[in-house]
């Protein structure tokens, strides 16, 4: 996992909350590596990123699902896994219980602030000198609904490219 990724990832998650941009950066870099699963324990932070997005824009259901997959993939790893990933493990995974149960009884989303190590504060504050954690819901419409704002043309064409391919 290359720490920049992290780095801007953290930056993102808790300064601009753009948990679907959050989503995009990790994941492109887990897929970047050699050997890759599932059950990595950048996952959870995947996943995280995901049911974030969800709880925000209201989807109870799906954000409890992410968080419960969330949990279930990092609960075993230890501390010094959760340490290269820049967070205290116990925190995180009491972090992870709240969600999990704040979205299966619907409580209104509210800004997560992760517990970074003191390492990787520094490492952020470092690469993005602005840095601050965001403690209140941010709302533009294009962070907020990225989803569907987005230039998803390159997709389209590359599916209907393979749709074509198919049929010859």
């Amino acid at each position: 996992m290359l720490e920049n990724d992290l780095v801007h990832f953290y930056y993102q998650f808790h300064h601009e909350q753009h948990y679907f941009l959050c989503h995009d950066i990790l994941e492109e870099a887990w897929k970047m590596q050699h050997a890759f699963s599932k059950q990595d324990a950048v996952v959870s932070l995947i996943l995280l990123a995901t049911g974030s997005y969800h709880y925000r824009r209201g989807n109870f259901k799906g954000a409890h699902k992410t968080f419960n997959k969330a949990y279930q993939i990092i609960a075993n790893y230890s501390e010094e896994t959760m340490a290269t990933l820049g967070l205290a493990r116990k925190a995180y995974l009491d972090i992870l219980t709240q969600l999990i149960h704040d979205t299966a009884q619907e409580i209104p989303f509210s800004p997560i602030q992760l517990p970074l190590t003191t390492t990787m504060i520094e490492k952020v504050k470092t690469q993005f000198p602005n840095f601050q954690v965001t403690d209140t819901v941010v709302e533009t419409p294009g962070i907020l609904h990225h989803h569907q704002l987005r230039d998803r043309s390159e997709v389209i064409a590359a599916r209907e490219a393979a749709l074509e391919e198919r049929r010859k």
